[in-house]
């Protein structure tokens, strides 16, 4: 088999050179808007101009008179012939790992100007030429030389140079790229000084001409423009510029926060130490949308200037004042140009989360949009999706939160002592009033849900009636709102529940909530106790079973009751003359026969049966006279329009409140 050839330096070039491109090769790789828009060409070559270290620019642009060609220069460092090919050659260029982040100044500027930060990152802006023609010229002097080089658009390639000029003598430093046959351009002269102006006045020691007319905040129209006097509590003022491009720029440089002292710029226009960054900090639209300048003269005098002029001394108490007013303000007003987007996406996040916030009330809902709003003030970068996602998982909280740990002490007063609840409530804030309402409210619904259920003749025990009465078994009165239970569940499971016997099997009996008080509302006694202070024993059991509304209880169903208390007596889990059992029976009826109650162990044991109709009333009146003690309550009175603002909403819902207003 013959060895496969390897292939000679002359073969690899002949690879190279059979690269193919298509077409369109230039516009995937540095993006369509750099080649066809002329704002955002022109931005770019400016740009370019402000990395090589030029205070000057000079832009020579068609006015359909006469003026038809393209022209910019600058008086920055220049390139050497060197430096040219390998940065325009070169389609990734990587300005950062070959020149770093800083600005180099010619010779003859160092040590004028303050630091500066360059632009560039991968050198898509020098193809911007292309955008005014299918050809350019790049006239170049650095270092006392002059080199020019004609870049045109290729037929097989990208792009093809050809050099004209090569180190010829030259006096000057700086760049100039022009098209001496330009293409007819959508913006004039006015136009173009506009969009200048809006991102490259931020330092007054970078000047920008159009046509031998200087650039100034004159030429931005006034929607993109705003001037503001800002007092200071030391008696003096500064004027605050904000300018709107309207338009997301590709980077956030020039944009930010500028501070100019008689006319020279402090530090760099950034985002960086405004008070406002963690505000606008990965916020890409308003990061590159928006720039304040920032004219406070009175600074000058006032020793808060670094000597270098590369920012503020931060303890200087001038400097401090005036900054805390102007980030104010700035921060002021980023939050009201995005409050019409913060608002859509609250709206959003409600909406995906409807059914959960009907449920958990007006306070939930309350507490709720404050969190969404916050959230959405405090990471503004954080995307609509997230944020409606977030407030699903705040709304579930909501949702799974008791709550009723204030209505739970309150409800241990019985309604003769409502009468000296308002002594309690004078020491209350409105916030806590609006925890219990929400709460009473609340439990009203479920009342009138259950009231709904057992009136239902389909209604059925397990699926509808079950989940009801387990989240809300306090409608049994206050001694059950702290309880441990277990539903629906066979005796093995009561008592490796209720009991904590493991390993122990019991009956298929299956009552539907066994309830062990723990003894914290007074009403039952607290577990039995041994001499040495150790639990001993239950000392009151409540088991309750439902019955399916339409069936009339009976002697059966009391019975039954019976069978699950023999069951527990016999596997040791209940002592005789020690604990108490309470068995309730509730149904929709009940035989007339059977009215009284079925009492077995000498009295331990009493089976009560109950209609759903007596239960549910004894809850609703308890609920409704301490609502109206509450909403009523003297200390409320100065806050009345807001209470019933807040009530309102629920109110309307469902109408559970009718009783009380009448």
């Amino acid at each position: 088999m013959a060895k496969k050839k390897e292939p000679t330096s002359s073969n690899q070039q002949l690879l190279f050179d059979d690269v193919l491109y298509a077409p369109r090769f230039l516009e995937s790789h540095v993006g369509s808007q750099i080649l066809h828009d002329p704002k955002t060409a022109i931005v770019e070559l400016i740009a370019n101009a402000w990395d090589a270290g030029a205070t000057t620019v000079k832009i020579t642009w068609p006015n359909g008179e006469g003026i038809r060609r393209f022209a910019i220069d600058d008086n920055g460092i220049g390139m050497t012939d060197d430096e040219f090919k390998r940065r325009w050659r070169t389609l990734n260029y990587n300005r950062v790992e070959e020149q770093g982040t800083k600005v180099s100044f010619p010779p003859a500027l160092r040590g004028e100007h303050p630091e500066r930060i360059a632009f560039g990152r991968n050198g898509i802006g020098r193809w911007s030429g292309f955008c005014f023609g299918e050809k350019y010229t790049v006239d170049t002097r650095k270092g006392g030389r002059r080199n020019r080089y004609e870049v045109a658009r290729g037929i097989d390639k990208p792009f093809e140079i050809e050099q004209k000029t090569k180190d010829k003598a030259a006096r000057i430093h700086g760049t100039r790229i022009a098209c001496s046959i330009c293409r007819r351009l959508s913006l004039g002269p006015d136009d173009v000084r506009g969009e200048i102006g809006m991102r490259f006045l931020t330092d007054p020691n970078f000047q920008v001409s159009v046509n031998d007319e200087p650039v100034s905040f004159e030429d931005i129209d006034d929607p993109n423009i705003q001037k503001l006097s800002l007092p200071i509590d030391d008696g003096n003022s500064v004027e605050l510029i904000i300018i709107d491009t309207q338009n997301t720029d590709r980077t956030t440089k020039q944009h930010g926060v500028a501070w100019h002292i008689g006319g020279r710029l402090v530090g760099s226009c950034s985002w960086k130490g405004t008070q406002a960054d963690e505000l606008i900090d990965g916020r890409r639209i308003a990061a590159k949308r928006f720039t304040f300048i920032v004219r406070a003269n009175h600074l000058a005098d006032a020793e808060a200037i670094k000597k270098d002029w590369s920012g503020f001394d931060q303890d200087n108490e001038q400097y401090r004042r005036a900054a805390k007013v102007v980030h104010d303000e700035v921060r002021k007003h980023l939050l009201s140009v995005s409050e019409e987007d913060r608002i859509d996406t609250l709206k959003k996040a409600r909406e995906g989360n409807r059914e959960v916030l009907k449920s958990i009330g007006p306070l939930g809902r309350e507490r709720w949009t404050t969190f969404v709003t916050k959230a959405q003030e405090s990471c503004p970068s954080i995307r609509v999706t997230d944020i409606v996602k977030l407030s699903e998982v705040v709304a579930n909280l909501e949702q799974a939160k008791s709550g009723y740990a204030l209505l739970h002490k309150l409800g241990e007063y019985g309604p003769d002592q409502l009468d000296d609840l308002h002594r309690l409530l004078e020491d209350w804030t409105l916030d806590m009033a609006k925890a219990v309402l929400d709460t009473i409210g609340q439990r009203l619904k479920q009342v009138e849900e259950l009231r709904v259920r057992i009136l239902d003749k389909n209604t059925k025990e397990v699926q509808d009636l079950q989940p009801l009465f387990e989240k809300g078994l306090w409608v049994f009165g206050p001694e059950f709102e702290t309880i441990e239970y277990t539903s629906n569940e066979g005796m093995t499971r009561v008592a490796q529940n209720i009991f904590k016997q493991h390993g122990v099997t019991g009956s298929r009996n299956r009552p539907d909530f066994v309830v062990l008080p723990d003894g914290t509302s007074g009403l039952y006694s607290y577990p039995r106790y041994d001499d040495a202070g150790s639990e001993d024993g239950t000392d009151h059991l409540v088991i309750i079973e439902l019955k399916k509304p339409g069936v009339s209880i009976g002697d059966e169903h009391k019975a039954q009751c019976w069978k699950y208390v023999k069951e527990l007596y016999r596997k040791g889990f209940l002592q005789d003359s020690v604990t108490k059992v309470t068995c309730f029976v509730l149904g929709s009826h009940v035989d007339p026969q059977e009215v009284s109650a079925r009492v077995e162990k000498e009295g331990m044991v009493n089976i009560r049966p109950m209609l759903f109709t007596t239960v549910l009333e004894r809850a609703k009146s308890r609920l409704l006279k301490l609502h109206d003690r509450v909403k009523n309550a003297p200390f409320l009175k100065d806050h009345r329009e807001e209470l019933e603002a807040f009530l309102k909403p629920v109110e309307t819902e469902s109408g559970l409140f009718a009783e009380v207003a009448r």
